[in-house]
């Protein structure tokens, strides 16, 4: 009762201790230490781990995509932009050369030009008394400065030659004589915009207005530095503007003209730049557009962040009242183990159930119901049965039959006075050994005492039968260390000699054998002599349990047998099992299997 009370004190002070000395952060730690908690848990963070991730890669794509929305719209306005302003260019020279063909003071110098040389050009308007009018010079010089300057060159095709007249964005011009492949060359440069040339319904040649698409496109597409633009006409192209183009590489433009459509790059060299292409069936060129990513996200990531961390703070949240809830259930089911722990050592701690009402509070109501029946059942039953059953074992342990020693003795003391053989005195010895061992040794022995007990009855009995009797013993040796009650071999022993064997000529053999089965020992005693009814061999084995045993007496064959049974299962348990048969070819066998402590 001392170690009981020490033990209860021993938890309930390291139960404070540990109520004390939580910090906060112990809340955690104390539900985690629990398997059942500490899987949920696990598997909780892992779930919103991968959900909040998802929503963050989602919330991340759908920034990026707006982010592409928003800039693939700002370059189709400007593309939108480039296209409206060459429209207006063609729309322009169409109306000028309306204007031209309208007067005939201007075609007539148009066609004084058209195909001839400076010189040639200067003595015909003299000739024609042109001087002092307007010329188609002063005309083309004001057409490129309503155009914006996007007319770079203009070739007049003749019969004859061909002449070129190159302008810069300062509106300066300068023509000359060029030949067809320098032609070729300056038209490859920008977008030609050709009108046919007819004087009297006879084609005489045609004039050929080279646009320069990079100024406009540059206008439009370059009005920051976070962009830039890679122009490709017929084939050929440029970086415009300052912007990052050459920080991107020529690589992501030219998968950019081969993808021919508008799309996110993929990150790597990376996320960092949108782009979109774009391209004019009108005009015959192309238009890539690259810039920064973060300009056109600044809005996008704002809201983003606002959502995680929105999410963050409920996940934050929703986690602190998952811990709140389970650290309360996990110490009240701590207490729970602690106290089973403690019952398995016989301290009985009651668990404090307060506020709880849940499935934690039955089980603990029901433990503390089973832990007051136990202590009413140890106090009135328990310690009884236990002085009880060390009663019966005493009892039983001194149930010898005193005729064995009567009989032994006169048998003895007759042979003594018959032949004065020193076997005589052995064997005075050898019993007296045996009933000192039968009286004194303690209850519970090992296998080898009780085998070495054994051994000095059959020793005894050899001498009582000459050499009419043999014995074997086989015992593997690894058994020899195993506890037992004690005097229950020698019951069996006697048992032969009792009801088998007759005062005749016959050799009489008895053999015991112990081995190892499974989780159990078997130990198998027979001999070579009687036999047994079926009737009586079936109602022998019934009485093989423990309210038969618990009625001893020596009234019926195989009673000793009986009680040998009751004494073993008095120490086992329901791990004995014990059972007689007859053994082949003649001779009765009775088998007992032991399972030792702890084994099922």
């Amino acid at each position: 009762m001392l170690q009981k009370v020490a033990a209860l004190c021993h938890n309930e002070h390291a139960a404070n201790c540990l109520k004390i000395g939580d910090p906060a952060i112990m809340k955690v730690s104390n539900f985690l230490q629990l398997k059942i908690y500490r899987r949920t848990f696990l598997i909780y963070l892992f779930i919103v781990t991968v959900f909040y991730a998802l929503i963050v890669y989602n919330c991340y794509r759908n920034a990026l995509i707006a982010g592409q929305q928003s800039f693939t719209e700002q370059i189709n306005r400007a593309f939108m932009q480039v296209e409206d302003e060459l429209d207006g260019v063609t729309g322009t020279i169409d109306n000028f050369f309306a204007r031209l063909f309208g007067s005939p003071s201007q075609k007539e110098d148009f066609f004084d030009f058209f195909g001839a040389s400076p010189s040639e050009y200067t003595e015909a308007r003299l000739r024609n008394g042109l001087a002092l009018y307007e010329s188609y010079l002063k005309n083309c010089d004001n057409l490129v400065a309503d155009c914006n300057y996007l007319i770079r060159y203009i070739l007049y095709y003749s019969t004859e030659n061909i002449l070129c007249m190159e302008y810069n964005q300062s509106g300066y011009s300068r023509y000359k004589m060029i030949e067809p492949w320098e032609g070729e060359a300056l038209c490859r440069t920008g977008y030609v915009y050709a009108k046919d040339i007819y004087s009297d319904s006879v084609y005489v040649g045609k004039v050929s207005f080279v646009l320069d698409i990079s100024i406009s496109a540059e206008n439009a597409f370059c009005g920051d530095r976070e962009k830039a633009v890679w122009l490709e006409i017929q084939g050929e192209g440029r970086f415009l503007g300052e912007g990052p183009g050459r920080d991107m590489g020529a690589d992501l433009l030219a998968e950019a003209e081969r993808m021919q459509e508008r799309f996110l790059l993929p990150l790597g060299k990376a996320g960092k730049y949108f782009h979109a292409v774009n391209t004019s069936e009108r005009y015959s060129y192309m238009v890539v557009a690259a810039g920064r990513t973060g300009p056109y996200m600044l809005e996008q990531f704002r809201k983003l962040w606002v959502l995680l961390l929105g999410l963050l703070l409920a996940f934050v949240l929703i986690t602190a009242l998952y811990i709140r809830q389970f650290s309360a259930d996990g110490r009240f089911l701590q207490d729970i183990l602690h106290s089973m722990e403690g019952a398995s050592s016989g301290s009985f701690r009651r668990v404090t159930i307060n506020r709880h009402n849940d499935e934690y509070a039955a089980i603990a109501r029901q433990l503390n119901g089973l832990y007051k029946y136990l202590e009413t059942l140890i106090r009135q039953k328990y310690e009884l049965t236990i002085s009880q059953q060390r009663a019966e074992m005493q009892m039983l342990s001194t149930q010898l039959n005193p005729h064995f020693l009567y009989n032994t003795l006169e048998r003895i003391r007759l042979r003594a006075l018959r032949d004065q053989n020193v076997e005589v005195a052995e064997a005075t010895a050898n019993l007296g050994l045996l009933y000192r061992n039968i009286v004194k040794t303690e209850p519970v022995i090992t296998l080898e005492k009780e085998i070495g007990i054994t051994r000095q009855y059959l020793e005894l009995m050899r001498f009582l039968y000459d050499d009419q009797f043999l014995y074997h013993c086989d015992v593997e040796e690894e058994l020899m260390a195993v506890l037992t009650p004690k005097i229950w071999m020698q019951p069996i022993m006697e048992n032969f000699f009792k009801h088998n064997f007759q005062e005749d000529d016959r050799i009489k053999i008895i053999v015991l054998k112990g081995e190892r089965l499974g989780a159990g020992i078997r130990f198998t005693f027979f001999d070579n002599i009687g036999h047994i009814g079926e009737e009586q061999m079936e109602l022998l084995n019934r009485r093989f349990n423990p309210e038969e045993g618990r009625k001893g007496g020596e009234d019926a064959r195989g009673i000793g047998l009986r009680n040998v049974y009751y004494r073993l299962w008095l120490y086992y348990g329901d791990k004995v099992r014990m059972k007689i048969r007859n053994n082949a070819p003649t001779g009765v066998c009775i088998e007992v299997l032991l399972r030792e402590e702890g084994e099922d």
